[in-house]
């Protein structure tokens, strides 16, 4: 029972540091973001920040690495290779979802100021469900004309997250589909 409240504390806290830093990054740079101002926001002790975090860049890396294992693991529910139109249609749906249910984070992360290192290892998750696409008649072509369509899937992201995700996930994703 004393775990069950710890677990709940200890999410509460790091949901309120989470929702303070998501306030502070998206009106100035991270390297400009005090652990004081940052807990003073959150109302947490700056101790408490310290056991979990050693300091501002190693939460944004967390933050950055559980969005993109979420990502990963949530897609295992659709196959490993998409194969079919549906099966293409079905990921990118399912990306388009989840960007918007993560928007906050997306914004900031692929925005204006958007953190580079965020982007690579996005990219490289989206790498590894391996998108299909037509017309690569050899090995050496597709490894360079997946990087192209993945940083193209990204500009369109950054580009809906622009436009404050006016059109719904299910027509971006057959947007998507029709570009590869």
């Amino acid at each position: 029972m004393e775990g069950k409240k710890l677990d709940r504390r200890v999410r509460k806290t790091k949901k309120a540091l989470l929702q303070a830093l998501t306030k502070l990054m998206s009106k100035k740079k991270v390297n400009s973001i005090t652990v004081k101002e940052l807990t003073d926001l959150a109302d947490v002790n700056r101790s408490t920040f310290y056991l979990y975090y050693k300091d501002i860049f190693d939460m944004v890396d967390m933050i950055e690495t559980e969005l993109v294992n979420d990502f990963s693991e949530a897609y295992g529910k659709f196959s490993k290779e998409a194969t079919t139109y549906d099966d293409l249609l079905s990921f990118f749906v399912y990306l388009f979802e989840f960007v918007q249910t993560n928007a906050e984070m997306f914004k900031i992360f692929l925005g204006y100021d958007g953190n580079y290192a965020f982007i690579e290892k996005f990219k490289d998750a989206i790498k590894h469900c391996q998108i299909p696409l037509d017309d690569t008649s050899s090995e050496a072509e597709a490894h360079y004309v997946m990087p192209f369509a993945i940083s193209g899937c990204i500009g369109v992201i950054q580009q809906w997250l622009k436009d404050d995700m006016i059109v719904s996930s299910e027509d971006m994703a057959a947007i998507l589909v029709k570009m590869l």
